[in-house]
Formats: C-alpha cells, sequence, structure tokens
C-alpha cells in the first residue's frame, strides 16, 4: 500500500507539472486523483472535482464514449489516443461542443496490475473550426474563380517547378497533365513580354514593392500560335532566412478587353490629342462628339454630355445664319469646306476667331449622309502674337533691358541699344554675329534642347540664363523671355524675340540679405545651443509672466515638453505646500521689476520631488519698460539633502557617542559598588555587559579614525596570502551569531587563495552583511555570492529589504550619507561603513557598486583584481 501510494503521489507530481491539460484516474470506478488547473479549465470546473468519480464530475459525459473507452483501457492495459475527437462539455452551465486530441495511457505498479490512467489532451476546437471554414472558404473560391474563368498558379521558386490549375494551363497552352517547369512559362510568353515578366517575377521574389506581383503581357499557345493577352497578380512568401519559397496567384484572360482598349484608344489618341478643335453633330446640328481641345476652347466641362447641345450654342446668331445660309449649302461632298469662322465660348460668350474646316461624313453601308465633322485652329494666339510684336516695336527702342531679334536659325537681327550696351557688342559686327555667340555654352545648350522645341510647340519661353560680355568675357546672368514669331495665314515660324533683365543687382541684394539671416541664424543657434549646454533649466517669459521659451535641461528633468511647461502651467510642477510663495513673490516681482528668487520643490520624471534655487532678472528697454525675463532653476537638492544628512550626523553621532559612555560609566559605577559586597555571579554578567558597550564605542571610533586616515592618506594595508573562502565563511559565521531574525545562506564559487589585506577585505564582507541584515527587517534571509572571474574575484550580498531609489544609488557610498525617508530613524549609524567600504575597494584597485528596486531589495557588490 504505501508503494501504491507514493505512485499515486508521484504521478499527481507529474500531473500538476505538465503544461498540456492533465488528469489522473485511479481505479476502475475512475476517481478522478489529480487534475492540473489546464484541465480544469477545459472542463470548466473548479478543484473541488477532484476526488469524484469522473462521471460525477461530468455527468455530461453520460452517453458519450469516454467511460467506454477509459473501462477498456483500465482492462486492456493497453494506449488509447485519438485526434480531433469531438466532446461534449457543459462549460459556464452551457453545453458545448469541443474537439481535442486525446490520450489514455495505463498506469501499473510493481506487479504490472493497471491501477490508474493518465489522461492528456489538447485543445483543438478553434484548429477544427478554422479548418471547416477553410474548405469552405477553398470551395466559394474555386467556385468564384471558375464563374469569372480565373485561372491560379502556385511557383515554387527554390524547386524551380509551377502547379497550374486547369485553367491557367489552357491560357498558356499546356495539357492537363504533367510537371512545368519554369523556364516552360517563360517560353509562352511573347518575346517582347519576356524581359519585364523576367524583372517582375525577380523583384517579387526578391522582396520588392513587398513581394508584390500585378502585370499584363501576352502569350503564345505553341499549338495554334494564338496570341492572348493575360493579367496576373500575385505575391511572394518568404522564410525566416529572407528566401521565398513560394510565389502564388491568379491570371485572367483580358484579350478581347486589350483588343477593345486599343482600338479606342488609338482612335481617342489621335482626337483627344489633336492640338485643334474637333466635333461631330448631326444634320441636325445637334452634338455627337467634343475632343478635349474643343471643350477647352469652347467653354465646356470635360465630363459633360455634349449631346446637350447644339452646333447653334457657339455661334453669334449672325455667324450661325452665315453658317446656316451659306457654309453648310457649300461644304462639298469630297474636300468639304475651309474658311474663317467665329465661335463664342459657351461660358465667357467671348468671341474666338478660328480657321475652321468641315466635312461630311456618311454611312459606311449606305454611303447616306448622317452628320458634320469640323475642325477647327484658334487663331487667337497668332493675333496675340500681332499685338506683342506691335507693342514690343513701341517699347523696345527705349528700354533698359536687353532686346533682341533673330530668324528662325539664331541670326541677329537686331539687339536695342541697352542690350548692345549690356554686353559690349559692336553695332557694325550685328548682322554678322549669331544668337549663341552672345550665350554662354551652358545657355547655348538649354536653348537648342529645351528652349527651341518649347518655342516651337507653345510660342513662349521664360526662366534664366546667361550672357557673355563679347569684350571682358564676364558671365552675366539674366532672366530672358522668348517668343516666336510666325506668318500670318501659313502659321509658319519665321523669327524670334526676346527681353532679357540683367540679375546682377538682384542677386547682390539677395546675397547680401543671405549673408544676414545665414548670420541671424547662427546667432539664434549659438543661443539656443549654450541654453540648452548649461546645467541649470534656462527659461523666458513675457512682460506678464507667461513662460514663453524653456531649455531641454527641463523635459530631461521633468520629463515634459513645452505645451506642458509654457503659459502658466509651470506651477503644476511645484510641491503644492510651495505653489503659494512661489507665485506670490513671481507676482511681485513682475508687479515691481525686482529680480526673482526663491526655493522651491519641482516634481522630476521618477516622481520625486527635488528643491531649484530659481532666479530670474527682467530685460528693459531704454525707457525701463520690461520687455523680457530671463531666469534659471539649479538643482540644489544635493546640498539640501548635504545640509540635512549634516545635522542628522550631529544628532546620530552625539546621541550614538553619547549612550554606550553613559553606559559604561553606568556599569562601572554598579561594579564598584558590588565589588565592595561579597563577590557573586552577578558582577561577571555586569562586567560582559559594560565591555559589550566598550566594543560598540571602540567600532564606532574605529570608523571615524579609519574615515581619518583616509582623508589624510594614511591607511595602511598588509598584503598575504589567504584561502579567500574561508574568510567569508569565518565572516558569516561571526555575523550569523548576532542575528536570530536572519538565516545567511551562502553560495560560493570562488575557491583560491589570493593575495591582499584579509582584515580589510574582511572588514568589507563584514560590512555589507550586517548593512543587508540592518536594511532588510522585514525579511527572514540574506545571501552571499562569490564568483571566480578568472583575473578577479567578485562577492555580491543579496537582502530583499527596502532598496534604493535610482536617483539616491550614486550616493550610498558617499561619506557620512545614511538611508533617508520616513523610517530613518530606525536604521542607526553614522553613514561610513560603505564610504569606508567603497575606499577599500579602491585602494585594492577593485570597484564596488549597488543594484536596486525600491522595496524589492538591493545587492551589493564588489570585485578585486587577483595578484600573481
Amino acid at each position: 500500500m504505501v508503494t501504491l501510494f507514493s505512485e499515486q503521489e508521484r504521478y499527481k507530481s507529474l500531473v500538476e507539472a505538465s503544461p498540456m491539460p492533465t488528469a489522473l484516474y485511479i481505479g476502475v470506478d475512475m476517481i478522478i486523483g489529480a487534475a492540473n488547473q489546464a484541465m480544469l479549465d477545459l472542463w470548466g470546473k473548479s478543484a473541488s472535482i477532484i476526488g469524484l468519480k469522473l462521471m460525477e464530475a461530468l455527468p455530461e459525459l453520460e452517453g458519450q464514449p469516454f467511460f467506454q473507452i477509459l473501462s477498456q483501457v483500465f482492462q486492456s492495459g493497453e494506449t488509447y489516443h485519438t485526434k480531433e475527437s469531438p466532446a461534449d462539455l457543459e462549460v459556464n452551465g452551457v453545453l458545448q461542443t469541443f474537439y481535442f486530441t486525446f490520450t489514455y495511457k495505463p498506469i501499473r505498479n510493481d506487479l504490472g496490475e493497471v491501477f490508474a490512467i493518465i489522461n492528456t489532451a489538447a485543445h483543438l476546437t478553434e484548429l477544427v473550426e478554422a479548418k471547416k471554414q477553410i474548405i469552405e472558404t477553398q470551395q466559394r473560391l474555386s467556385f468564384a474563380l471558375l464563374s469569372a474563368e480565373i485561372g491560379t498558379w502556385d511557383f515554387d521558386p527554390i524547386n524551380n517547378k509551377v502547379n497550374w490549375d486547369d485553367k491557367c494551363r489552357t491560357l498558356f497552352g499546356f495539357g492537363k497533365e504533367g510537371e512545368v517547369k519554369y523556364e516552360e512559362v517563360l517560353s509562352c510568353i511573347h518575346p517582347q513580354d519576356e524581359k519585364m515578366v523576367r524583372e517582375a517575377v525577380s523583384k517579387a521574389i526578391h522582396q520588392v514593392n513587398d513581394g508584390q506581383y500585378d502585370i499584363k503581357y501576352r502569350t503564345i499557345n505553341e499549338e495554334d500560335r494564338q496570341i492572348r493577352w493575360v493579367h496576373c497578380k500575385g505575391k511572394a512568401y518568404f522564410n525566416e532566412n529572407d528566401i521565398a519559397y513560394r510565389f502564388a496567384g491568379i491570371v485572367q484572360d483580358i484579350t478581347d478587353e486589350v483588343k477593345s482598349r486599343q482600338r479606342e484608344h488609338q482612335m481617342l489618341t489621335l482626337v483627344n490629342h489633336n492640338a485643334d478643335h474637333m466635333t461631330i453633330a448631326d444634320l441636325d446640328g445637334r452634338l455627337i462628339y467634343m475632343n478635349e481641345a474643343s471643350r477647352k476652347m469652347l467653354g465646356v466641362a470635360l465630363d459633360a454630355d455634349v449631346s446637350k447641345f447644339s452646333a447653334g450654342d457657339f455661334y453669334t446668331p449672325e455667324e450661325l445664319a452665315r453658317v446656316q445660309n451659306h457654309v453648310i449649302n457649300e461644304i462639298d461632298a469630297v474636300r468639304g469646306w475651309t474658311g474663317h469662322i467665329t465661335l463664342v465660348n459657351y461660358q465667357t460668350r467671348e468671341s474666338i476667331p478660328c480657321m475652321v474646316s468641315y466635312l461630311l461624313i456618311k454611312d459606311l453601308e449606305t454611303g447616306e449622309i448622317i452628320g458634320r465633322g469640323a475642325t477647327a485652329r484658334d487663331l487667337r494666339p497668332e493675333i496675340r502674337v500681332k499685338a506683342d510684336l506691335q507693342k514690343l516695336a513701341a517699347i523696345i527702342g527705349s528700354s533698359e533691358d536687353f532686346c533682341n531679334y533673330c530668324d528662325i536659325d539664331g541670326r541677329t537681327r537686331y539687339i536695342n541699344p541697352s542690350g548692345i550696351a549690356l554686353i559690349g557688342i559692336d553695332k557694325d559686327q550685328l548682322l554678322n554675329t549669331n544668337l549663341f555667340d552672345y550665350h554662354s555654352e551652358a545657355s547655348n545648350h538649354k536653348i537648342k534642347k529645351e528652349i527651341l522645341p518649347v518655342l516651337f510647340a507653345e510660342g513662349k519661353w521664360s526662366g534664366e540664363l546667361e550672357l557673355i560680355h563679347q569684350v571682358t568675357r564676364e558671365i552675366i546672368p539674366i532672366h530672358k523671355q522668348f517668343y516666336m514669331i510666325r506668318e500670318e495665314f501659313t502659321n509658319m515660324p519665321v523669327a524670334i524675340a526676346a527681353i532679357a533683365r540683367d540679375l546682377r543687382p538682384e542677386l547682390n541684394i539677395r546675397k547680401i540679405l543671405a549673408d544676414k539671416n545665414a548670420a541671424l541664424q547662427n546667432a539664434v543657434e549659438e543661443l539656443e545651443f549654450l541654453a540648452n549646454s548649461v546645467p541649470p533649466v534656462v527659461w523666458s517669459s513675457k512682460p506678464d509672466g507667461y513662460l514663453d521659451y524653456i531649455n531641454k535641461r527641463w523635459f530631461d528633468q521633468t520629463g515634459k515638453g513645452d505645451d506642458e511647461t509654457l503659459g502658466s502651467r509651470w506651477a503644476e510642477n511645484v510641491h503644492p505646500d510651495d505653489v503659494p510663495d512661489a507665485i506670490k513673490t513671481w507676482k511681485a516681482s513682475l508687479e515691481t521689476g525686482n529680480p526673482y528668487e526663491i526655493e522651491f520643490r519641482c516634481l522630476d520624471k521618477y516622481g520625486t520631488y527635488r528643491w531649484y534655487l530659481v532666479r530670474a532678472i527682467p530685460l528693459k528697454d531704454a525707457e525701463g519698460n520690461i520687455i523680457k525675463w530671463y531666469g534659471t532653476n539649479t538643482d540644489i537638492h544635493h546640498q539640501k539633502e548635504l545640509e540635512k544628512q549634516k545635522d542628522d550626523f550631529l544628532g546620530i553621532a552625539s546621541h550614538e557617542l553619547k549612550t554606550p559612555v553613559t553606559s559604561l560609566k553606568a556599569y562601572a559605577q554598579v561594579l564598584e559598588a558590588m565589588f565592595k559586597r561579597s563577590g557573586d555571579f552577578k558582577n561577571a554578567d555586569l562586567l560582559a555587559r559594560m565591555n559589550k558597550q566598550v566594543d560598540r564605542l571602540s567600532s564606532l571610533i574605529s570608523d571615524l579614525l579609519d574615515v581619518t586616515k583616509m582623508n589624510s592618506g594614511r591607511l595602511q594595508f598588509n598584503p598575504t596570502e589567504f584561502d579567500f573562502n574561508e574568510m567569508v565563511e569565518e565572516v558569516i559565521e561571526d555575523v550569523q551569531r548576532t542575528s536570530f531574525n536572519h538565516a545567511i545562506r551562502a553560495d560560493l564559487g570562488f575557491r583560491r587563495n589570493i593575495i591582499g589585506d584579509r582584515d580589510r577585505i574582511c572588514q568589507v564582507v563584514t560590512n555589507l552583511l550586517t548593512n543587508a541584515i540592518k536594511y532588510s527587517p522585514g525579511a527572514s534571509e540574506v545571501v552571499i555570492y562569490t564568483h571566480d572571474l578568472e583575473d578577479r574575484v567578485q562577492v555580491s550580498v543579496r537582502d530583499y529589504g527596502i532598496g534604493i531609489s535610482p536617483e539616491l544609488k550614486d550616493h550610498v557610498f558617499e561619506q557620512f550619507y545614511r538611508v533617508s525617508g520616513e523610517k530613518q530613524h530606525t536604521f542607526p549609524g553614522l553613514g561610513l561603513g560603505l564610504y569606508i567600504s567603497s575606499e577599500i575597494i579602491k585602494r585594492l584597485g577593485g570597484k564596488i557598486w549597488v543594484d536596486s528596486i525600491e522595496g524589492k531589495g538591493s545587492v551589493f557588490s564588489f570585485s578585486i583584481p587577483l595578484s600573481d
């Protein structure tokens, strides 16, 4: 029975430790001997069912096969395992169907008899439901793809294989069976598109565009040489090594769509991009079509329905009568009609003189005339050119700008007097020069490659160029405007006119302003850099006291940005007790103009209030009016703490030295009185107490003496070789004798002799252990570790006490520093122990540090190098 009981206990422990839902059923009645929390959660039951029969604990299993299976496993001794099996369980009062993969494994005793069954399970309900949804989704997707005549493909880039459905094989000309290689696919692509497809596939499987693939190209069926257009879309999938292991997508036959679009595109491109106005109307004058140029010229929106308009909407009454009564009758069936017509903008009613050509449109089958087409060229640009030339002729002679005129080959025909003076050209040689003779090489290249094409196309150009002085060869920056002059009736370009402005005065002014702006910006940046570099918080305010600037030091200290500080929000960070005085003093300074100086506490980003000395002075104008306040916040928290520590030290030192001396005196008096009488054991006890007080006094005095020696450089060290581990164990034993509430647990990994001052190192270890005990009054354990770091030994002491806040950690090794806080009085001492320890370790060439979490404890560590 003992053995069976032990076996049960062991398996119960295994059940509790299992990461999977696990339960133990004991005996033929299937009593629940153990079930971990995962299994209880799966059943939707509490731990109260442990000890019940499985049938009683889970009555909802009645009528399901589980009890029968368990009985068979118990009788046969054979393990039962099933996958994704359904089970109806009552969870939260609701009977629900779940799916599990579970195992019933028999447990045998020493006699080989089955005495229990261990049940492990994996909850797969979400997986099974997901599989169902995936299957349904795949079915719907397959039907949708089939209806849309879309094929699917799946490319394995690693093995260079392509899996296609039947539709995909048909589009590429492959049979319904057989393996397809990637290169075989490329052989079915039109030669002009193969490179494009290769590049698109390469980009996708090398993670360009996030592995996306979207391309339209042509395929060629090898059997009938039929060309098809297809649209392929897909995505590449990558493993943890960023290698594409799958590249899948869809393909759709878009041949008819492409051909239709091509025909429409060709026709519409021809018509829409024609610079001339083009319209089609029926024989009654109702419009059927207007190209883009016509819509823009006649004021019809690009998305407007032109069937709502008639030809009469774009003529004056007089011109409409002329067209209807004369022009239409003169349209020749073959040659059409060409002449001048004045049209009208539908929106503005502006008159538009045009050169118009009419033609008759016939039905291709019957030859019947079914409408009229018209093309029109807007003559306003030509008219404006004439007007511009007339204006130019009037001002060109007296203009102070550079003005020139040349033929379309660039041969100079005229330069005005200002232009001649600007470039220093010989008037007698003027007609022998070319446009490119007095422009710089860079400008000539721009004129040939950029300006002339724009002039021929649009009639004008403006921008910056460079002239060259013909005598000094000085480069002269200019802003120049070119105009193309065309022949009135043929519209052929015949000349180029230009006006240029010397940019040197303007550039000089720009440079002066730029230099001044740069100097001002540099000054601002330097001042801001200076403000952000100094340790104090630097701020400024308006005359009304609202802050308008604060440097980055404020953010470093408080974690608050400008929007949480400027204006009057700075007061939100001041300690509530200090706010009234801070604001009262600030208002007084604002009213009187006297400097502002006060000490108050501000909340830092760690949630701690720190003391600051805040000063501000006013900047005044010549009349004595305040135009700005400039101030600083200097952190004096440390000084405040030092002052407090000094006061505390004096009180503590007086108390700590006074008590043992007083006790010593008292015990000495008692001893003297009792020695006058006959001797007994009480005298020995009193003498022991006196010695204890003397020892305490001696310890305090020793610390003070050590500090004195350290400050004067007279602290002596006596290095010897000793067993480091033995020394640590002795310290542990000594400290443990005086500590009844803490167990000192040791994990000593260093097992070598070292050379050093054994007593001083012993002093440091003792100090760390006693401090750990002192500052963990609520804990029951202190742990000391030693580590062998090859070239040095490291000692760490862990406590589970009050801990140290992050901003105070760096101060614990300072002279006379003691733990601060509400319970300060409960931790006596002069604050010299850690300071002495740190100085000893430093003089041994080592380092000492602390890792601490406030409220959770500290780990004090030191390491010292090993001497040869």
